[in-house]
């Protein structure tokens, strides 16, 4: 009853308005979804369905939503029906006996809805009429389908489909616009203009934030819909829980019957003042370092100075309590000046305005502070840097007694300019000295470093003489890989994967060989930096025939060595020993003659050999140089079947196949 007399004014004045209800449409709303399925009156029962779009199911799980009632027969049964209906959605109200006899009466002449003017988009009346239904048993962020058709006892079912439908709705374009508003001291009224007036409009939120909030709340004004002239309508607001000589900022949304709500409204902002004791708003303060008069400045923005008196200043060192009065300034002013302050210490601040009938509240609170200016002119002396496992220790003398702290600046070569690398160092410690470890810094990098000075003041001072640090590098340099060894003229060629690729800091190579019986490797080779980490080397002590085994390691940029690389080996055979050619024997007056052709190049010696056909295993007789090509037996025995045969000794002790053995032919 009550809220129906609220808005009552509203929908008689838009009964004016035309607009044509949809056959078969569902709206969507925070409080449900509320199908209209018809608009002629006294029709037949429906029955109503709902499909969740999106469900997985197999085929469409549809889901009976009710079959309405039959139109009501009475006065009293129409306001039966919108008693029970009040608990489907807050916006419903408990309907007037006497506005709702007349409805029926009417509606009983009546065969569409349309005649009905504004109740014919009221959710209520129109399912109470059986034009409709509101469906809550929906659940929100989904997407429903409905389908509807008469209540029939035979003949195949007719479906009407509204469109689908998401939950909850859409904002409703209606907006209101602020035009006055008044305060008593007890209460805030304020007075909107609807703009895009909708027959549907339900209800109203209004939402209010005190000074200072940051964010607004429900506020329980009271609010009533007002016609003006020319069919405009008007929104009036009573706010009676306002508290006086409060700032209060108000925000109002529309409401349609299914709880969807208009964007805001401008955002106003009134003081609960009676008109005799209106103190101006504080609309700004702030706070400023005035270092030219050693103070921090105090401004101040106010709305008016009507009515003011004076302006109070008050100070505190903390933000929640201890404020005490250290000034006043005129109703005029809007600065004031702290003296009685400390440098780079921090300050808190608000101001009360007094007026002619009354003191206002305290304003925010603001912090200031008073910059110092002295400047920082000396630098720290006797830096210096070592390194102890691994940890830069910087140690250096302070700068003066104002100093604060300290900042450790670096570069990482000589021209760049220094950059901040530590926080503050408070010069409060014993021992001025600050610690870098290794891991903290690019490999490979070597670093300019200095520092500087910060002063109470908080000013930087001149930096001090740089000191330098060694770069670091990783403590594994990487083994050579794919060792291999080519033939070369004669020589050992050795090749491996060029491990710069891998490891930038290898600056040489050390070439190790074990040769022949030799248990151990022994140094060959150790590349000077000046070869530039080359990834070969040939080896030209070798000798054919005798076994030679190589490894290779890595030298960083630091001195270190990697590991061994995988061995290879290198072997070549010495050639062989061949025997000589064209041998021939004769027996003259001086004995058996042997000769052969001399050979290119000359062995140590050759030997002769000599057996008979009755000897087992042949006899050295003799042996020449290599230079010679012929040997007389003098002991031959003239008649008896020699046969010779000749084997090349080298000068390595190597010998040829024997010739085939020739034999004499005495005369």
């Amino acid at each position: 009853m009550k809220r129906l007399a609220k808005y009552a004014s509203l929908l008689f004045a838009l009964l004016a308005i035309e607009t044509k209800a949809q056959q078969a449409q569902a709206t969507a709303g925070p409080y449900g979804v509320f199908i209209q399925f018809e608009k002629l009156l006294h029709g037949p029962q429906y029955v109503i369905e709902r499909l969740l779009v999106g469900s997985n199911a197999e085929a469409p799980d549809w889901k009976p939503v009710c079959t309405t009632s039959k139109p009501p027969q009475t006065a009293a049964d129409l306001a039966a029906r919108l008693t029970n209906l009040t608990s489907k959605n807050p916006l419903y109200d408990i309907p007037n006996d006497s506005l709702t006899a007349l409805l029926y009466a009417r509606y009983r002449t009546l065969s569409s809805v349309d005649s009905l003017g504004t109740y014919a988009f009221n959710p209520q009346y129109l399912e109470a009429l059986g034009l409709g239904y509101l469906d809550t048993d929906v659940q929100q962020r989904k997407r429903y389908d409905y389908r509807i058709r008469q209540l029939k006892t035979t003949g195949a079912a007719v479906y009407h489909n509204p469109a689908t439908v998401s939950v909850p709705g859409s904002k409703i374009a209606a907006t209101v616009q602020a035009l006055s508003y008044t305060s008593t001291g007890t209460m805030v009224k304020i007075k909107y203009y609807l703009k895009k007036v909708r027959p549907d409009i339900a209800g109203v939120r209004v939402m209010r934030a005190s000074y200072g909030q940051t964010a607004f709340a429900d506020c329980p004004a009271e609010w009533a819909f007002r016609k003006g002239q020319k069919d405009s309508l008007f929104l009036e607001i009573s706010d009676y829980n306002a508290r006086r000589k409060m700032l209060y900022s108000y925000v109002v949304y529309l409401k349609d019957f299914l709880g969807n709500e208009s964007a805001p409204s401008d955002t106003i902002t009134i003081t609960n003042l009676r008109p005799q004791e209106d103190i101006p708003a504080i609309l700004d303060i702030h706070t400023k370092s005035e270092e030219n008069y050693d103070a921090i400045g105090i401004s101040w923005k106010l709305a008016s100075t009507r009515n003011l008196r004076a302006v109070e200043i008050w100070r505190s060192d903390y933000f929640d309590s201890g404020y005490q009065l250290i000034g006043t300034a005129s109703a005029s002013d809007t600065l004031y000046y702290d003296q009685a302050v400390q440098p780079v210490r921090g300050y808190y601040y608000q101001i009360k305005l007094n007026g002619v009938y009354d003191r206002s509240e305290e304003s925010v609170r603001v912090a200031g502070m008073l910059k110092a200016s002295r400047p920082a002119l000396i630098k720290p002396s006797n830096l210096s840097v070592s390194e102890i496992n691994d940890t830069l220790y910087f140690r250096w003398q302070p700068a003066d007694y104002d100093t604060h702290g300290y900042y450790l600046y670096y570069a990482n070569n000589e021209s760049d300019s220094l950059t901040q690398y530590s926080e503050v160092i408070p010069a409060s410690n014993a021992d001025l000295n600050y610690k870098v470890a290794l891991s903290k810094l690019p490999i490979g990098t070597g670093y300019k470093w200095a520092v500087a000075a910060i002063n109470t003041s908080y000013n930087i001072g001149p930096m001090s003489d740089p000191v330098y640090s060694e770069p670091r590098y990783p403590d594994h340099v990487a083994t050579p890989i794919n060792l291999e060894i080519l033939y070369h003229e004669g020589h050992a060629l050795l090749v491996w994967e060029d491990m710069k690729s891998i490891d930038p800091y290898i600056v040489a190579y050390i070439i190790e060989r074990k040769a022949g019986n030799e248990k151990d490797f022994k140094e060959v080779y150790r590349q000077a930096v000046d070869d530039k980490s080359r990834n070969g080397y040939e080896d030209v002590s070798v000798k054919n025939g005798e076994m030679y085994s190589y490894r290779v390691r890595a030298v960083s940029i630091n001195g270190k060595t990697s590991g061994y690389s995988a061995e290879a080996s290198y072997f070549k055979e010495l050639p062989a020993v061949l025997p000589v050619r064209g041998l021939n024997v004769m027996a003259t007056n001086k004995g058996v003659r042997i000769a052969w052709d001399a050979p290119l190049d000359a062995p140590e010696k050759i030997v002769v050999y000599r057996y008979t056909e009755k000897t087992v295993a042949a006899k050295v007789i003799g042996s020449v140089t290599g230079e010679q090509a012929e040997f007389f037996d003098k002991y031959a025995t003239p008649g008896i079947g020699y046969y010779y045969s000749l084997v090349t000794v080298d000068t390595d002790s190597r010998q040829s196949e024997a010739t085939d053995p020739v034999g004499v032919q005495w005369p």
